[in-house]
């Protein structure tokens, strides 16, 4: 039988069927409600109309999950408490809860390097930096909720107020959205750079690490400055973890340029591993699609 997942996002649920073989049947989305009470009746209604079809119900959700409870916590945006117990049918078929970080990282783990690696930390960049952490094969939780790698107070910058009250987190400095908003920048100091010219038509924050443009000093420094500050973070998840191989996805899984052969030659140049040596690093392969993917993953792998 197959498994009904869900990806909920801030703005937007995708959900899909998938089979045992990972394989995505038929798949859609729609945004994401204003509050549980029509979640769960927009999540009943798409059970019902699959019903005869599934046999696991798997969700990946954008923050905090209480998986004992099948219950939803909070996530900075996605700030309503959700008790999926209250799906329709819910004795009918077996549910799986998890956070979004953790089910991509289980994603491309159980698709890609399952046979390679047994130690994989994969970090999502999008508006912050989501994250998830395989250690000897297995998703790593904690108590429950391990792998908020984006909230690791690793920058000097201290100005923005990020989740929590949190100062200086990783992922207000090494975001998506912070590359987006840098370039918006840069192209109002000068719009006639070819970096400003190509961010005028690609308009994603990616541009500022493809190698092919001739940037000014000031777009150098900023995505250099961008470049060490993402380093400094796989180092210090390298040190503790000792980890084999890192993926970076997200929403510039599609279009990363050089931010690879960026980040290696940073670290090649700023730091020495005499007797280790530093992990490989890997692009995400599945795209939007690795959260239904990965939520149905971990339903076919996990026992309950």
């Amino acid at each position: 039988m197959n498994c009904l997942s869900f990806d909920v996002g801030g703005t937007t649920v995708k959900y899909g069927l998938i089979n045992s073989s990972h394989k995505v049947l038929k798949k859609d989305k729609f945004p994401t409600p204003e509050n549980e009470e029509e979640l769960i009746y927009l999540f009943s209604k798409i059970i019902e109309d699959n019903l005869s079809d599934i046999s696991k119900i798997s969700v990946a959700m954008p923050g905090y999950v209480s998986v004992a409870n099948n219950k939803y916590l909070y996530g900075p945006h996605l700030q309503y408490d959700i008790d999926f117990s209250k799906l329709t049918n819910f004795s009918e078929y077996d549910f799986y809860l998890d956070n979004d970080g953790n089910v991509a990282a289980y994603c491309e783990y159980i698709l890609n390097y399952k046979n390679k690696y047994s130690n994989l930390i994969m970090l999502t960049f999008g508006t912050g930096v989501g994250g998830g952490i395989i250690s000897e094969g297995k998703l790593l939780r904690g108590q429950g909720n391990a792998g908020e790698i984006g909230h690791m107070l690793t920058s000097n910058d201290r100005e923005v107020e990020g989740d929590s009250g949190k100062r200086g987190s990783f992922e207000l400095s090494v975001a998506a959205s912070v590359w987006t908003k840098k370039c918006m920048e840069l192209t109002e100091e000068n719009h006639d750079s070819e970096l400003s010219k190509k961010f005028a038509i690609k308009n994603v924050g990616s541009v500022l690490f493809d190698n092919e443009l001739s940037l000014t000093n000031s777009e150098t420094a900023v995505r250099d400055e961008i470049i060490q500050n993402i380093s400094n973070g796989l180092l210090s998840l390298f040190e503790i973890f000792d980890n084999e191989a890192f993926v970076l996805g997200g929403t510039m899984s599609s279009e990363p340029f050089d931010l690879i052969k960026l980040i290696q030659s940073d670290i090649k140049n700023r730091f020495k591993f005499p007797s280790r040596n530093f992990p490989e690093i890997f692009i995400a392969s599945q795209g939007e699609d690795s959260g239904i993917i990965g939520a149905a993953a971990l339903a076919f792998n996990e026992q309950n």
